[in-house]
């Protein structure tokens, strides 16, 4: 009888959501129903709840929109108020504006790779209350100085030699070593979606992450060859970090080329696992 009605309530609760949507969710799909109109990779200005949001491309917007503002998927506690967060692969800032309307005395430092996106991060969070949000438009990698990136124009831009790098014209952009960044100060929260850079990047930055508390990544197999994630969670693992994989996505228009065959010809041998690692209480 008891899981009966915990099957009801839960019913009763999905349906009073549909029929009373958050204002995320309102947004969401507003900008969803907007999305089946524009045509991809067109620059544009959306009103999405409290935010006003320029984008490059509205339907990859739809999904980060989703991700962090109605799943919450960036959402992390912590005893200060004003926690020191570096989002490396900010995009055009979803990620830092989620993480100041939750702590408005934020210290973040917003690191974007790709040109033109940096411009729009900049622009959103000057339009939006966020303007001591420190933006850098660089690519956060091994070393300091210079490194070969293929921008997309929406959110999958990749260093050159990382491998599922898109096929499109490269450019040189500003780099900046992410493991000096990290012994300079104490990190309450690393962000990292860097497209398939991440294990060269956390490798270089060992020693340095015993000053990183808290961690959302997102580690991307593109290559079927060789997967990164087990060398990774060991990596966090050394580092004094527990983890948990939140969840999977599976990312079948990077699928290399020639393997669609085999027993599961339906199944995406590339995706982005999300990852969380934090540091034990006490440790």
């Amino acid at each position: 009888m008891k899981q009966v009605l915990r099957r009801i309530r839960r019913s009763a609760g999905a349906a009073k959501r549909w029929l009373t949507p958050s204002a995320e969710v309102v947004a969401w799909r507003h900008a969803c129903r907007i999305s089946e109109s524009t045509p991809r990779f067109t620059p544009g200005e959306i009103e999405l709840g409290r935010y006003s949001v320029r984008y490059s491309d509205l339907l990859t917007l739809c999904p980060q929109w989703h991700d962090i503002f109605v799943a919450k998927s960036l959402a992390f506690e912590t005893g200060s108020a004003a926690p020191r967060i570096l989002d490396c692969g900010a995009n055009i800032g979803l990620a830092s504006l989620f993480f100041k309307r939750r702590y408005p005395a934020a210290r973040i430092t917003a690191f974007e790779a790709d040109p033109s996106i940096a411009a729009l991060l900049e622009q959103n969070v000057r339009l939006n209350g966020a303007a001591d949000v420190e933006v850098v438009a660089a690519a956060v990698w091994t070393a300091d100085g210079e490194v070969t990136f293929r921008p997309d124009g929406a959110d999958s831009g990749a260093v050159a030699s990382i491998a599922g790098a898109p096929d499109t014209q490269a450019v040189t952009v500003p780099a900046v070593r992410l493991a000096d960044r990290l012994s300079r100060e104490h990190i309450d929260l690393l962000k990292l979606d860097i497209e398939g850079a991440e294990m060269a990047v956390l490798t270089d930055c060992e020693d340095a992450l015993r000053n990183v508390s808290a961690l959302l990544l997102e580690v991307h197999e593109f290559d079927p060859r060789q997967r990164r994630c087990p060398e990774l969670l060991q990596l966090l693992g050394r580092c004094g970090f527990t983890y948990a994989v939140t969840h999977v996505t599976p990312l079948p228009w990077r699928q290399p080329q020639g393997l669609n065959g085999g027993p599961f010809p339906g199944q995406s041998s590339a995706w982005v696992e999300a990852v969380s690692a934090w540091r034990p209480e006490g440790s």
